[in-house]
């Protein structure tokens, strides 16, 4: 695709009307892109697990779980879609760029939930805020938003914010 005038290969949106969630990352990793799946990473595969905690995607065969995730009605999108090493590499020009781009894809199909995998995205799109979980009174596209508990978050801490967005779901 072309992101701000360059050609870069990267993973597709994988966003449908009807979806019950959506997940947006970053970015796409640059293993995830070779594997052509969301995710691949060890950060990835944790959030993959934090997903399956808390009931918003069924159990799946390594590699594959974003194919069964949208089988299940939960897609996915990342704000800055040029795939980097890490985070680090993307600039504020990029998630402004992608934040013009993220919101209409939103809009246009309306998902009741947003799941943001990493903090740092939910802070580009509306600024520092504490905590983790869901953000109440703040929505994007109509959709509520939920935080994801760090990946280095304590197993404690990120059970608790998990079991709030199970009971949600329930």
């Amino acid at each position: 695709m072309e992101w701000r005038g360059e050609s870069v290969l990267t993973l597709s949106d994988l966003l449908a009307d009807g979806l019950r969630a959506v997940c947006v990352g970053i970015n796409p990793s640059i293993v995830s892109v070779e594997l052509g799946h969301y995710y691949q990473g060890p950060l990835g595969q944790r959030f993959f697990a934090r997903l399956r905690e808390a009931g918003l995607i069924p159990a799946a065969a390594r590699g594959s779980e974003d194919d069964v995730a949208f089988a299940a009605g939960v897609g996915f999108s990342d704000i800055v879609k040029r795939p980097t090493r890490g985070s680090k590499e993307v600039s504020a020009r990029e998630f402004a760029h992608g934040r013009s781009l993220l919101l209409p894809k939103l809009e246009k199909h309306r998902p009741p939930l947003v799941v943001f995998a990493y903090k740092k995205t939910a802070v580009e799109l509306f600024g520092p805020f504490p905590g983790n979980g869901f953000l109440p009174g703040r929505h994007l596209a109509h959709s509520e938003l939920f935080v994801m508990p760090g990946p280095y978050e304590s197993a404690a801490t990120a059970a608790k914010t998990l079991r709030t967005l199970a009971e949600r779901l329930a």
